[in-house]
């Protein structure tokens, strides 16, 4: 892949299948894709193969597949979470990916509120409620056995911490990538976890660039006292947000990571966009940021 490569995120071609996806990716001029593996199988539901998806790609690459998600879980859930994962390594290995997005949970925000609340959740809570030093731990041996799997199947993997979540940015989740101590696992700077969490633009020009897989650009409203859910607080255009987003792909660019970027989108207004306009709209604003 080539240096600053730009990448078409999934939700910036809203409900697009896998085939017009690929095709405005192309005629924008991307470099490469990250989709997800619910477009991928969508796709292989309907009767095609990955041979057919690398023909649909051609010269193009796929920079990363999303999204293993939940990665904390224990006892039985860990052995879900391990098949899971490796249908997933597979299903991306098959098209060519050379990486997958691992997020850590709970994923529904609903979750965190209740837990906030005191009140009951009738779902999945991971570890809210453990002392720090112990979900520290098993996040750490859970990232260890994703990442060794991950390696059976050629495949590097970025944790993205979420916001809401009780590791809900880089400060919190680069310390445990770094002691997991594994080659192939990585971290992806989005730029809303970490506005919501309070991180800034100081913060990511101090990031190890070895650690940095990708970068996901992204635009957030205010935070306020209520757990930051994506239906609200991500519903911002581009430059319609709180974050300062020159100053953050500057501070990124500051490291000297020359990976892949990417935008990724929550705004209603732009899912209902004209597909082929909005992508070449999205990889000039792209390129000039990085290239500024």
């Amino acid at each position: 892949m080539r240096k600053n490569a730009i990448s078409l995120q999934s939700s910036a071609v809203g409900r697009a299948n896998l085939c017009t996806y690929i095709h405005a990716a192309q005629a924008a001029g991307f470099d490469c894709i990250e989709p997800t593996k619910v477009q991928l199988e969508y796709f292989f539901n309907a009767g095609y193969t990955p041979g057919d998806a690398r023909m649909l790609l051609g010269d193009m690459e796929v920079s990363a597949v999303g999204w293993l998600s939940d990665i904390e879980r224990q006892g039985y859930e860990f052995v879900a979470m391990m098949r899971e994962a490796e249908r997933l390594f597979e299903t991306a290995s098959s098209v060519g990916s050379q990486a997958v997005e691992i997020i850590n949970g709970p994923v529904d925000w609903h979750a965190a509120d209740c837990y906030r609340r005191g009140i009951p959740f009738n779902g999945y809570m991971g570890l809210q409620g453990l002392p720090v030093e112990e979900q520290r731990s098993l996040m750490i041996k859970n990232l260890q056995a994703l990442a060794d799997l991950a390696a059976q199947f050629k495949l590097t993997l970025f944790f993205e911490p979420l916001c809401w979540t009780p590791i809900p940015s880089l400060k919190e989740g680069i310390p445990l990538v770094e002691q997991a101590g594994r080659d192939n696992l990585k971290i992806v700077v989005d730029f809303y976890h970490n506005f919501i969490s309070g991180v800034d633009a100081e913060f990511l020009s101090q990031i190890n660039k070895n650690i940095i897989l990708g970068v996901h650009v992204c635009n957030s409203r205010e935070p306020d006292e209520r757990v930051p859910c994506e239906e609200i607080f991500r519903d911002a255009a581009f430059y319609d947000g709180a974050v300062p987003i020159r100053d953050w792909v500057h501070a990124v660019k500051s490291t000297g990571f020359d990976g892949w970027w990417a935008y990724e989108t929550f705004s209603k207004r732009e899912a209902e966009a004209d597909v082929y306009e909005f992508t070449k709209y999205v990889y000039a604003e792209l390129k000039k940021l990085i290239e500024d």
